[in-house]
């Protein structure tokens, strides 16, 4: 089993770089944005629903031997499903843009992704997720002329 599991997760890492298959048959939408303001935030984590699920199926699963097998199943079984979903979930830390387009309006992003500092201008790409490119401020400047 510990086979198979290590190499689903040696495979995942090369897998396809191509068009994202959840923007099949949808509408993609791409559009310009002038960034009004950028702010850190810290996302919310699974990570102790992981480490519970954990417990509970190494729990259950070491039920046929004495307390301290089950005890000992319950924490390893609560590491392991900790780390699987630390592991999926990244870092905790993302950024919230506050945008302005001319057809959309106003409206926030919030990703993990790090634009410079300087950026004024984005490049939007919304399909099943949202994208922010930085670009040059003339792309905006129509839009922003229009808001300010």
């Amino acid at each position: 089993m510990k086979k198979y599991l290590i190499a689903v997760l040696l495979l995942s890492g090369c897998a396809s770089q191509g068009v994202d298959r959840n923007n099949q048959n949808q509408i993609v939408k791409r559009y310009y944005a002038s960034v009004e303001s950028m702010q850190p935030v810290t996302l919310s984590s699974e990570v102790g629903t992981g480490i519970a699920a954990g417990a509970g199926f190494g729990f259950v699963d070491s039920l046929d031997g004495n307390s301290e097998e089950m005890l000992g199943g319950a924490i390893i079984g609560g590491l392991v499903g900790g780390l699987f979903t630390a592991l999926f979930e990244g870092g905790n830390d993302a950024y919230q843009y506050n945008l302005y387009a001319a057809n959309e309006g106003e409206f926030t992003v919030i990703q993990k992704q790090k634009l410079d500092k300087n950026t004024q201008c984005v490049a939007v790409t919304a399909g099943d997720k949202v994208k922010l490119e930085s670009v040059d401020k003339h792309y905006c400047e129509n839009s922003s002329n229009m808001h300010k």
